[in-house]
């Protein structure tokens, strides 16, 4: 005798379940991360730059604007991904990860010199693998397609 009734409330609890997906995910869409093409492009197109100005720092000269054109372009890439929002703070940790390392390699190259092979790739692995987990956690985040 009661079967007729559960079903009947079986089925309103699916209908109800299936009328609040949507407002569910849409407030759940607040804590997902989805993919920034910008910010991945800004990454892979900074990666290379920085790697190029390390090989510099074997040379006795050091070259200032290419340090200060790199600061710029870390300075934008964070404001960029920062004003994204607190959805979006593992990213921008990590760029002040990858700042704070350029900026602890340089000092560095100004205060003892010019960087010998052992330096040069010790610091290249190091800033290339902070770049590598940025630019993978971006690649992973959710597609919105």
């Amino acid at each position: 005798m009661h079967k007729p009734h559960q079903r009947f409330v079986f089925l309103l609890i699916i209908y109800l379940l299936s009328c609040s997906a949507p407002l569910l995910l849409g407030c759940s869409g607040l804590l997902l991360h989805y993919y920034d093409p910008t910010t991945y492009k800004n990454l892979t197109d900074l990666k290379p730059k920085v790697s190029a100005l390390y090989d510099s720092f074997t040379e006795v000269n050091i070259d200032r604007k290419a340090i200060g054109g790199i600061r710029l372009e870390l300075a934008q890439v964070y404001e960029y991904v920062k004003g994204k929002g607190e959805s979006n703070q593992e990213t921008t940790n990590q760029i002040t990860i990858i700042r704070d390392m350029f900026e602890r390699h340089v000092q560095d190259r100004l205060k003892n010199g010019k960087w010998s092979e052992i330096d040069l790739e010790n610091m290249k692995e190091n800033i290339e693998e902070a770049f590598d987990i940025a630019i993978s956690t971006e690649r992973l985040k959710n597609k919105n397609e």
